[in-house]
């Protein structure tokens, strides 16, 4: 009988001990804090930087490849048998130079069947022009009623011209239509020829001497004044064909590094602040450490993805909207390759010689802009700042600070803890898990050991 008043004596006990360690965690907690609020400034806990003056640099950041406009794919205008390749892979070429040749026979046939033709029609329309002489006059050539006493003759005259217009009007078509299957042939013998229309390096050749190529402007063969003759839609001797977003192709590939861009893909967030003429740098993927000089050209005001992003400027994301920008590249390209991946900033802003400090020390948005400013004593006094070009890691602040002097950094305090150094509360309050007050359960006070 005497033992439930001693277990009901442990158990007031243990609540007693219990409630002073909490006082005594709190009341050591408060103190060490208000400690740290009082000497942040000098006690190392927040960081110091100097006002110091320099240049901001503002920059967005895109991903992309190079191009070069001056790539191209070339094939004939005209299809047939390969005659000659003067070129293979390695090669230097110059502009014009004649690269291969196909068999001609065919297109300089047709071209002498239309310039037959042609004459024909202008036969016919001056013939048209001339008019018909009528087949006879319908008199003797003289008229007299003088009673059959002869009198001298009077000439006839030269009868005029008629011309038919709408005979004229079929005429001049004709020689029309004759005139521009003459071109047309011409030019299809002219694309048996293929040369070059830019100068570079011989990438590939896809075909030898005895193969058969096609032709970009149809095989049919047109005769008796017709315009469908082989390559009769073309208006040059070679076809080129390239494209900025993918390796150019053909049945020769040049590639020249002259005048190299680059095409980028950057956030809706970060395009908006892209403009024509700002300066660039090209980090190339393939080759760490390289940096390329670059300028915009443009921005597209059209979307290039909507759905998964690929890897581009700041803040996007895989369900970002993403726009284009092309750059040319202004330092030396004679090394460079088109199709390398490449890293792009854009220097969107820059302020040189300014007084800045680092971005983490500037509290507030637009106008309302403060810093902490440190005295020699260690206080700290809440100053107002006009803040010019925001950079990547640091403010230029046009007023409100002068050179030398010193700015606080707040410590950020970590995420998740509630505010206390180590996650929990003093004393292990909500962690001690299967120790508590006369067994209460899992959550419980720490070090009340007792109660089981």
């Amino acid at each position: 009988m005497k033992v439930l008043p001693r277990r009901r004596r442990a158990v007031l006990i243990n609540s007693v001990l219990g409630v002073v360690v909490l006082a005594g965690a709190g009341g050591a907690y408060a103190a060490v804090h208000s400690g740290d609020s009082k000497s942040s400034a000098g006690s190392g806990t927040a960081r110091v930087a100097t006002v110091t003056k320099g240049t901001v640099l503002a920059t967005v950041s895109g991903s992309g490849s190079l191009t070069s406009p001056s790539d191209a794919g070339l094939n004939f205008t005209t299809g047939g048998t390969l005659t000659e390749v003067y070129v293979k892979p390695g090669d230097t070429v110059k502009k014009g130079q004649v690269l291969a040749k196909v068999d001609p026979t065919q297109a300089k046939e047709t071209l002498q069947e239309d310039e037959a033709s042609l004459t024909s029609a202008q036969a016919n329309l001056t013939k048209v022009e001339e008019g018909e002489v009528p087949a006879s006059t319908g008199s003797s050539g003289s008229s007299s009623s003088s009673g059959g006493r002869g009198a001298a003759a009077t000439p006839t005259p030269s009868p005029t011209p008629t011309v038919d217009p709408a005979q004229l009007a079929q005429a001049q078509a004709q020689l029309t239509q004759a005139q521009n299957a003459v071109d047309a042939a011409q030019r299809a013998v002219d694309g048996c020829t293929l040369t070059a229309p830019v100068g570079g390096t011989v990438a590939s050749v896809s075909s030898a001497k005895g193969d058969t190529v096609s032709g970009t402007s149809g095989s049919g063969s047109g005769s008796g004044g017709s315009s469908g003759g082989s390559g009769a839609n073309s208006s040059s001797s070679s076809s080129s064909s390239s494209s900025s977003s993918s390796t150019p192709s053909g049945f020769i590939v040049l590639t020249n590094p002259t005048g190299m861009q680059v095409k980028a893909d950057f956030s809706e967030t970060d395009a908006l602040k892209i403009k024509a003429g700002q300066a660039a740098t090209v980090s190339l993927n393939a080759e760490s450490g390289t940096s390329l000089n670059a300028k915009v050209l443009s921005i597209s005001s059209l979307p290039v993805s909507s759905g998964s992003g690929s890897g581009g400027g700041s803040g996007s994301s895989g369900s970002a909207v993403q726009y284009e920008a092309t750059l040319t590249i202004t330092s030396s390209t004679a090394n460079l390759r088109t199709g390398l991946s490449a890293s792009i900033q854009v220097v969107t802003g820059e302020a040189s010689g300014a007084l800045s400090v680092p971005t983490a020390a500037v509290s507030g948005t637009g106008a309302s802009r403060t810093v902490l400013v440190v005295g020699k004593d260690g206080s700290t006094t809440r100053t107002d700042v006009t803040v010019g070009v925001e950079g990547d890691s640091t403010d230029q602040i046009t007023s409100g600070l002068t050179e030398g002097q010193q700015v606080q950094i707040p410590t950020v305090a970590s995420s998740g803890n509630g505010g206390f150094p180590s996650g929990s509360f003093p004393g292990g309050l909500g962690t001690g898990g299967g120790r508590g007050f006369g067994g209460t359960g899992a959550r419980g006070f720490g070090g009340g050991g007792a109660g089981r």
